[in-house]
């Protein structure tokens, strides 16, 4: 963004839609900005937004719809969840030929970890968004997608202010999620969290209830040269109740990598 405006001035950015093939899909993705190369995995329901566009002020960023989620058709063929981060790392690959910054968040957290541990010559930074791959709290597997929205949230009144996913959408990603094995422990991710080389930042809500408190630990002490950060009154979905600490921390981490510092050393972003 210009020098000279505030980060809570962020101009709407201008996607492109196209779809690019990959390992036998089509994957749909958008694509806005300049500069050097950011994918994102984004959350169905939340790819538009300030931290979107303010990426796009600086970055070419990627946003990749993986298959079986969201308005993509249903996703049978995909067996586990490095086999989905292949299909994302080969779609990448397709649109640009540089190394890049990989930012997922939720489910595409999980996924992009994956992308980053399989593809690690293609990834120069990752960003985890409330990842949901170490150590998820338990979620019925009844929940409806109004019960999920809800535990998204620290504030009901912040729920309130956003819909839920389509009861269709939501029951066919819930299908994958569980089918690859997603929404339970990856103790494999975890046993592998030391070969991550690239700079890496795990971001989280201190109300999380999707996911255990202990999950940032987790990252802090197997990843050689990562970086925490708890947002302070914010839940799950951060991007829905604290999005400008949000947005801060992203597109700063994007900017200074091993230099990022939050909040001196405690890693706690204030109101």
């Amino acid at each position: 963004m210009p020098e000279n405006m505030p980060k809570n001035m962020i101009e709407r950015a201008v996607f492109k839609e196209g779809q690019v093939e990959a390992d036998g899909f089509s994957v749909r993705y958008w694509e806005a900005g300049q500069g050097r190369p950011v994918f994102m995995l984004d959350s169905t329901g939340w790819r538009n937004t300030m931290l979107q566009d303010a990426l796009a002020e600086k970055y070419h960023i990627f946003s990749l719809e993986l298959p079986g989620v969201g308005d993509s058709p249903v996703n049978t063929r995909s067996q586990s969840v490095g086999e989905l981060a292949t299909v994302a790392a080969t779609a990448a690959s397709a649109l640009t030929s540089e190394r890049y910054t990989l930012i997922g968040t939720s489910f595409g957290a999980h996924v992009a970890l994956w992308q980053t541990l399989q593809s690690p010559d293609q990834v120069e930074a990752l960003i985890l968004i409330s990842s949901t791959a170490i150590r998820p709290q338990n979620v019925s597997a009844d929940a409806t997608a109004l019960e999920v929205h809800d535990l998204m949230f620290a504030h009901a009144e912040n729920a309130q202010k956003h819909s839920p996913v389509a009861a269709d959408i939501f029951a066919k990603e819930s299908e994958l999620a569980r089918r690859l094995g997603s929404g339970i422990h990856d103790g494999e991710a975890e046993a592998r969290l030391g070969e991550i080389r690239c700079p890496t930042l795990a971001i989280f809500g201190m109300n999380d209830r999707l996911v255990s408190p202990d999950a940032a630990r987790v990252y802090k002490e197997n990843i050689p040269n990562s970086n925490i950060a708890i947002v302070y009154d914010a839940g799950h979905c951060m991007i829905g109740e604290r999005p400008q600490a949000l947005v801060n921390s992203v597109t700063d981490y994007a900017e200074q990598w091993e230099t990022f510092i939050v909040g001196h050393r405690a890693g706690l972003i204030n109101p």
